[in-house]
C-alpha cells in the first residue's frame, strides 16, 4: 500500500513496506516491527495533549482504554473495534487476523481500529512509539502477528521470579506485544514436589493478582502443574490434577499446562500421559469450564531424546486440540524448519515451541545479553505457539525477550541486530552506550553440558587481540594494538562505573551488579597487565613485581564476588562476564608475561605462579596401574612394561595459548583424545585437558572443551568418562610420575 507522489513533490519521502524502511523516513523504529507501514507527506505537530497521551500509553491496560476517551478526543484520536459502526469506513483495512489493527495518521488526526480488544491495545503501543518524535508523520500501519501464541515460560531451575518481578514482566509483555505467560517455575513446590496439595491461601491470593495483572495487559496466564516425579496413574492422582486445576480456575486461570519434562518415560508413559490430558480436557468441557488452551510438555521434548513410538502415541491418542511443546533438535538450541517438520509429522499437529533462550540454568555464571540469532525465519506456519524460557534474572532477561517478541510478531522481517539495539535502548535509555558495550561482552554461555555456544562476543576487539598476540610472540609489541587494548579496558571500567551508578532501574542494577563489579576488575587487570608488559620490555623487574602484587589484590577482590549470595538462594555463582574473548586473553597474557619474566629475571621470581606440571615425559598411574597404549586401546596395566616401555610413557605439554594440556604417547606419537582413544587427527580444543591438583599431589583430568564437566573416572578398574558439574575429591585419581 504505497501512495503515489506527484513528480513535482519535493523532497522525496521514503516508504516502508513489510518492514523495510528507507533512510529519509520520519517514522521512528517500531518494535515489534509492523507487517506493513506506508508513509505519506506531512506530519502532525506534537502538542501537550499528545505528550500527555504518550505518557498514559506507556502504562495503559486494556481496562483503562475505555477510561481515557476524553483524553483521546483532545488528541484528535478516534479508536475502537472494527465492529464499531462509527468506524465502518475503515473496516476493510483492518487485518482479519486476531490481535491485528489498522492505524492511520493524517491531517484529520489519528484513527486506530482493532480487530479485537487486544489488537486495539497493541495499536496503542505502536502509537506510543510514534509519539516519541517531535512531529507525528502521516502514515498508515496495517499490522498483525506472525505467530498466534507468543510469550514466556517461567520454567527455569533456580530462584523463581518474585511477585513484583512477574507483575513488571506482564507490563513489559504488553508493551512488546507478547500474549502468553506460562507459570511453571521448577522450584515452586506446589507446582512440582507438592503438586497434589492446594496452594495456601496467601499464595492463592498472589496467583489471583497475577492472573488479573496479566489479563489487563492482554497476556494469557497459563498455570502449569508438574506431577511427573511421583504420579501413580491412579484415579486418585488423576482427580488430584483435576482438583488443582479447578482451584486455579476459581482464581481466574483459563489456560493450563501439564509438564512431564526432565523425568524418565517410555512408550507406556506416553499412553498414560495422553490418557490423563484427554481426561482433563474432557472434564473441562463436561464441567462447563471454558478454557483457552491445554498444553502438554512431553518427556521426549526434543529430537535428540525421541525414542521408540512415544511421540507417535501422543500424536494418535491425544486430543488434537491439546498443544504439545518442543525444544528443537536438542534441549538447548535455536529452532530450524527441519525439526518442526519432524515433530509435526509425529505428533500430528503443529508443535508448540519452548525455546531455551535466554535461560542460563545450565550456565549459571553467565548472562546472555547479545542478539538472538539462529531461529528460522520461515516457521510461522509450522508452530502453534512459541515461548521463551528466560534467565532467573527477570530484568536482564528482557534483552532476549524483547528480541523474541520482535521475531514472533514479524518473523520474515526479523533482524537480530536491529532488535538487539531496540532492547538496549529499552532497558537503558539514558546509559545506552555503556550498556551496549557491556552487553556485547556477555553473549556466550561458555562451556556447558548442552554444548550450546553463541558466537560474536566482544567481536570488536578480536582482531586487535590477534594483532597484539602475534607481535608479542614475535618478540615485540604492536603499539597501535597496545593502545587500542588500553583504551578498550579503560572503556570497560568507565562503562561499569556508569551502569553501577545508574538508578533508573534499581532491580536491573541489582541483578547486574556482581557481573559489573567483576567486569570492572577485569578491566583493571587488563590495564595493569599492559603496563607490566612495558615494564618487562624495559627491564624494570622491581616495578613488574610491585605491579604483580597489585594484580594479586585485584584478583582476590574479583574472586570473592558472587551473585544471589543470600540465605536460601538456589544459585550463587561466580560471575563470568566477557568470558569468550577477553577473559581468555587476560589469562593468556598472564602466562606469557610470567613465562618471559622467568626467562629473564630472578628477582622474586618464586612469587609468580608456576604451571601445575612442567612440560615433559611422564608415567600416568591410577591406583598403581600404568596407563598403557595397547593393541586393544588405552588401558590400565598393573605391571611396568620392560619390553616396550614407550607404550607407558606420555608426553604432557602445556599449550601456552590456551593454558590447556595435550597428552601424547611416546610409542607412536598419537594424541590422547577426550574419549580416551588415541588419534592422529586430534582436535586442538576438544582433545586438550585441564588439570586439577589436590594437596596430596594427585590430579583430576577434565576435558577442556567441556570444562563444565567431562572428567576421567574409574569404575571396576577401568577408566571412563563421567559427567559432573564440579570436581569432587574422588576425581583426583591420577599420579603423574616424571620419567627418569
Amino acid at each position: 500500500m504505497t501512495r503515489i507522489r506527484p513528480s513535482w513533490a519535493l523532497p522525496l519521502v521514503s516508504v516502508l513496506i513489510a518492514g523495510t524502511l528507507e533512510a529519509q523516513s520520519l517514522i521512528p523504529e517500531l518494535y515489534p516491527r509492523p507487517q506493513q507501514v506506508t508513509e505519506s507527506l506531512g506530519s502532525l505537530k506534537m502538542t501537550p495533549t499528545l505528550r500527555q497521551l504518550r505518557q498514559r500509553l506507556d502504562t495503559l491496560t486494556l481496562r483503562q482504554i475505555r477510561e481515557n476517551k476524553r483524553l483521546y478526543a483532545k488528541a484528535r484520536l478516534r479508536l475502537g473495534l472494527k465492529t464499531d459502526p462509527t468506524l465502518s469506513s475503515f473496516r476493510s483495512r483492518v487485518p482479519a487476523q486476531q490481535e491485528g489493527y489498522y492505524l492511520e495518521v493524517n491531517s484529520g488526526g489519528i484513527t486506530l481500529v482493532g480487530a479485537d480488544s487486544v489488537g486495539l491495545y497493541y495499536g496503542l503501543q505502536s502509537l506510543r512509539q510514534l509519539l516519541s518524535t517531535n512531529r507525528l508523520p502521516y502514515c498508515q500501519i496495517t499490522d498483525y502477528p506472525s505467530v498466534g501464541l507468543r510469550g514466556v515460560v517461567e520454567g527455569f531451575y533456580g530462584n523463581p521470579y518474585s511477585h513484583s518481578d512477574r507483575i513488571e514482566q506482564f507490563k513489559f509483555y504488553g508493551r512488546t506485544k507478547l500474549n502468553t505467560y506460562i507459570y511453571g517455575p521448577k522450584d515452586d513446590p506446589y507446582h512440582r514436589d507438592k503438586w497434589r496439595e492446594l496452594y495456601p491461601e496467601q499464595e492463592r491470593q498472589r496467583i489471583s493478582e497475577l492472573v488479573t495483572q496479566a489479563h489487563q495487559r492482554g497476556v494469557r496466564f497459563v498455570w502449569a502443574i508438574h506431577p511427573g516425579l511421583d504420579i501413580k496413574w491412579t484415579e486418585e492422582d488423576r482427580e488430584a490434577v483435576v482438583r488443582k486445576c479447578e482451584d486455579m480456575y476459581r482464581l481466574g486461570v483459563r489456560s493450563f499446562a501439564v509438564f512431564f519434562d526432565d523425568i524418565s518415560a517410555d512408550d507406556e508413559s506416553a499412553h498414560h500421559q495422553a490418557e490423563l490430558l484427554n481426561y482433563l480436557y474432557e472434564h473441562f468441557e463436561r464441567s462447563g469450564m471454558k478454557i483457552g488452551s491445554l498444553i502438554l510438555c512431553p518427556t521426549q521434548y526434543n529430537q535428540a531424546w525421541a525414542k521408540g513410538a512415544y511421540l507417535d502415541i501422543l500424536g494418535t491418542e491425544m486430543n488434537p486440540k491439546i498443544e504439545i511443546m518442543w525444544t528443537g533438535k536438542t534441549v538447548v538450541t535455536m529452532i530450524d524448519r527441519e525439526t518442526m517438520e519432524y515433530v509435526n509429522a509425529r505428533i500430528r499437529r503443529k508443535g508448540y515451541v519452548w525455546l531455551n533462550y535466554p535461560v542460563t540454568d545450565f550456565a549459571v555464571d553467565h548472562l546472555l545479553l547479545g542478539p538472538m540469532r539462529g531461529n528460522a525465519p520461515d516457521i510461522d506456519q509450522l508452530v502453534s505457539g512459541f515461548v521463551s524460557n528466560p534467565m532467573e534474572y527477570a530484568e536482564a532477561s528482557k534483552v532476549g525477550i524483547f528480541s523474541v517478541a520482535d521475531y514472533l510478531w514479524n518473523m520474515k522481517a526479523y533482524d537480530a541486530d536491529r532488535a538487539w539495539e531496540g532492547a538496549v535502548r529499552e532497558l537503558y535509555p539514558h546509559s545506552t552506550e555503556a550498556f551496549r558495550h557491556f552487553a556485547q561482552d556477555n553473549v556466550d554461555p561458555g562451556a556447558n553440558g548442552h554444548r550450546f555456544r553463541l558466537e560474536g562476543e566482544s567481536r570488536d576487539v578480536v582482531p586487535v587481540i590477534a594483532r597484539f598476540k602475534e607481535s608479542l610472540l614475535e618478540g615485540h609489541v604492536d603499539r597501535i594494538a597496545w593502545s587500542k587494548l588500553q583504551d578498550r579496558f579503560r572503556t570497560m571500567e568507565e562503562d561499569a562505573s556508569i551502569l553501577l551508578a545508574n538508578k533508573t532501574n534499581e532491580a536491573l542494577r541489582t541483578e547486574l551488579r556482581p557481573w559489573l563489579e567483576v567486569y570492572r576488575y577485569m578491566a583493571q587487570q587488563g590495564e595493569l597487565l599492559l603496563r607490566m608488559q612495558q615494564m618487562l620490555s624495559r627491564g624494570r623487574a622491581e616495578e613488574f613485581m610491585a605491579s604483580y602484587s597489585e594484580l594479586q589484590s585485584i584478583e582476590e577482590k574479583q574472586a570473592v564476588i558472587r551473585s544471589r549470595d543470600f540465605k536460601g538462594s538456589l544459585n550463587a555463582p561466580y560471575p563470568k562476564p566477557a568470558d569468550q574473548v577477553i577473559a581468555p586473553f587476560l589469562a593468556w597474557l598472564k602466562r606469557q608475561l610470567y613465562s618471559n619474566y622467568r626467562k629473564a629475571y630472578t628477582y622474586e621470581v618464586d612469587r609468580l605462579p608456576a604451571p601445575l606440571i612442567e612440560t615433559g615425559a611422564y608415567y600416568i598411574r591410577v591406583q598403581g596401574a600404568y596407563l598403557t597404549n595397547t593393541p586393544e586401546g588405552v588401558q590400565l596395566v598393573s605391571e611396568a612394561d620392560s619390553i616396550n616401555p614407550q607404550r607407558q610413557v606420555w608426553s604432557i605439554s602445556l599449550d601456552r595459548e590456551s593454558g590447556n594440556y595435550t597428552i601424547t604417547n611416546a610409542q607412536d606419537q598419537q594424541r590422547l583424545s577426550s574419549s580416551l582413544q588415541l588419534t592422529r587427527s586430534a582436535d586442538s580444543l576438544r582433545d586438550t585437558f585441564v588439570l586439577h591438583r589436590n594437596d596430596k599431589g594427585h590430579f583430576a583430568l577434565q576435558n577442556a572443551k567441556e570444562a563444565l564437566g567431562y572428567i576421567w573416572g574409574l569404575k571396576d578398574g577401568k577408566l571412563q568418562i563421567i559427567y559432573r558439574k564440579t570436581i569432587k575429591p574422588e576425581d583426583y585419581i591420577l599420579e603423574l610420575q616424571p620419567r627418569e
